[in-house]
């Protein structure tokens, strides 16, 4: 128990400097193994341009998605080190738990040894021993932040804030690092009350899980600035930069690096130079939205591109402390319409995190409704299961009123494999009023009779919606505001497939002339048309859609339905990506 020191404020100034001395020496020593134990390679690095200078820095973002190489086990030189380190500046806190450097520098050994728990309690032994004092307080929280007690660290986080000047709590408020180059021209032109509504918004949009108590990625930011503060009093040990802005900016945008490299370059014959890459975690995802304060919440992209959630060149990104991956899901959004509004439908799925797959064990997920300010609305749990192929599926249906919403799906595992899902983007359902036409629900081919409903057990939407070449597949969609005469509608369908990437300009006009010509064949869009009556309430389309002779790219589907009462029509349109080596969509039941 660190509080078992409470006669330390007696310790003779002697004592006191002796530890100290010893407690910097072991500093020293774990701050040189870390970079002389690192793995060493011969050749020429990383070469080409910057994708970034950040002050004295060259920075490279990852690559289209591909796998970061195992990183090697952790030096015994470097543990010893680190642990001899914990004992010496615990012995030196003992004498002075006061001391914001004793206390800064235990608690960072203590994490980086995996035992924040013990860091908990050193930092508020330091709280005590300093009065509560801001600095004290903020280490407090960077310790309940690593050991997961994220709403207990923005508590404590806030409590440092309220003490503190205007001035240094817009300091460490300020989140201009963190956003694109058009948003920080938009922030930096708000006054303090904007700021702060803007940066509630930021943190709302960017929190990692619903499901879980506090917000992680607010209590991460503060935890960052804790960081810089012990970073800045640690020992230089050879070879390495002083401190500065730029090791603050780049901490406080990624965090701290997770492996270190040593590149030995060749310059001339006989002689080599030693440089240091630090790689930064490659689980890291940008969960502050780009474009949020210019274009607002981003819609959900086509099928096959990459989700917003993992882009490679995120202004800043973050991997959440209690999980071990958390990825962006693919998602299928529907919405039905309703008399008041709509019904939102959100099918999603969370591939296998490695090879051999090892999927979520005890997977549970959460459909929620946010405005576009980030305040939640509703929330619903959802389904989650683990399908024969290790994907993770769910999927839920929650109620929305017209106007704009961004809808959240979240994924998680409450067993040891820790792995999380989210997919979150901005939704509009148009007022419920006149002939309404729901989205196309993508779903696996079916037998039998028709799906007779959006409850019908075979009908099993697919989440990921680039489908290979060669598959059918069900297209589901919902009328309804229908013109009756007696109870009975009549209305006239017709669906059609297309190209929704023709080519550049120059190919498209290319095909235009060598069609004229009678030099090449046009490709229509393949329509299939028919006339249908129902009493159902609401009107139910189906179709198959066999995709057997269709090229590989982007294709639209396209619906459109006409009230034969009323003469009043809708069309609705779905983006599919059609691959030759996409896995076919599971048969209904088929696990």
């Amino acid at each position: 128990m660190y509080l078992s020191v409470a006669g330390a404020f007696l310790a003779p100034q002697d004592t006191v400097r002796r530890l100290e001395r010893a407690a910097g020496s072991a500093a020293f020593r774990y701050e040189s193994l870390l970079r002389r134990r690192a793995p060493e390679r011969f050749g020429g690095g990383f070469g080409g341009e910057c994708d970034e200078i950040v002050g004295r820095f060259c920075f490279r973002f990852g690559s289209d998605g591909t796998p970061d190489p195992v990183p090697e086990p952790e030096h015994r030189d470097v543990r010893d080190a680190r642990t001899k380190a914990v004992i010496a500046h615990r012995r030196w806190f003992a004498a002075a738990p006061g001391d914001g450097e004793a206390a800064g520098a235990l608690i960072r050994y203590l994490i980086d040894d995996g035992r924040p728990r013990e860091a908990v309690s050193a930092a508020r032994t330091h709280a005590w021993a300093a009065d509560r004092s801001p600095a004290s307080l903020l280490l407090v929280g960077l310790a309940l932040h690593h050991a997961a007690e994220f709403r207990e660290a923005e508590a404590v986080f806030d409590s440092a804030r309220a003490l503190l000047e205007p001035e240094e709590r817009s300091r460490l408020d300020d989140i201009e690092m963190l956003l694109e180059p058009a948003d920080r021209k938009v922030y930096r032109g708000l006054d303090p009350p904007g700021r702060a509504r803007t940066e509630a918004r930021v943190w709302r949009l960017a929190d990692p899980s619903l499901m879980d108590p506090g917000n992680e990625r607010r209590s991460a930011h503060y935890a960052r600035h804790a960081w810089a503060a012990i970073l800045e009093e640690a020992p230089r040990a050879q070879g390495m930069i002083s401190w500065g802005s730029d090791h603050e900016e780049i901490l406080l945008r990624y965090g701290l690096p997770v492996t270190r490299e040593r590149i030995r370059r060749p310059v001339v014959m006989l002689d080599t130079r030693l440089s240091m890459v630090e790689t930064y975690d490659p689980h890291a995802v940008s969960l502050v939205p780009a474009g949020l304060l210019t274009r607002g919440v981003p819609r959900l992209p086509p099928p096959g591109v990459r989700d917003e959630l993992e882009r490679d060149t995120a202004r800043a990104a973050y991997a959440p402390v209690r999980r071990h991956r958390l990825r962006g899901l693919d998602a299928q959004v529907a919405l039905f319409p309703t008399r008041t509004g709509a019904i939102l439908r959100v099918d999603g799925a969370l591939p296998p995190d490695t090879l051999p797959p090892v999927a979520p064990r005890r997977p549970v997920g959460l459909l929620a409704v946010l405005d576009t300010l980030g305040n939640e609305v509703a929330r619903v749990p959802v389904s989650a299961r683990v399908r024969g192929d290790s994907a993770t599926v769910l999927g839920g249906e929650i109620g929305v009123a017209p106007g704009t919403w961004v809808y959240r799906l979240e994924l998680a595992d409450r067993d040891s494999t820790d792995h999380a899902g989210l997919s979150q983007y901005r939704i509009d359902v148009p007022p419920a009023t006149g002939l309404q036409l729901s989205d196309l629900l993508v779903a696996a081919a079916v037998e039998g009779p028709p799906v007779s409903s959006r409850r019908d057990p075979r009908l099993v939407a697919s989440p990921d919606l680039v489908l290979g070449t060669g598959q059918r597949v069900l297209l589901y969609a919902e009328v309804a505001g229908l013109a009756r005469a007696g109870d009975r509608a009549r209305f006239a369908v017709e669906w059609w497939l297309e190209e929704a990437e023709p080519g550049s300009l120059l190919g498209r006009a290319a095909g235009w002339l060598g069609r004229r010509l009678g030099l090449t064949e046009g490709r229509e869009p393949a329509r299939v048309r028919w006339e249908d009556a129902t009493t159902d309430r609401p009107a139910r389309v189906t179709f198959i859609l066999d995709l057997t002779g269709a090229e590989e790219g982007l294709h639209r589907v396209g619906l459109t339905v006409r009230d034969r009462i009323s003469g009043e029509s809708r069309t609705v349109r779905r983006l599919i990506r059609l691959k030759a080596s996409a896995a076919p969509l599971p048969p209904p039941g088929g696990g």
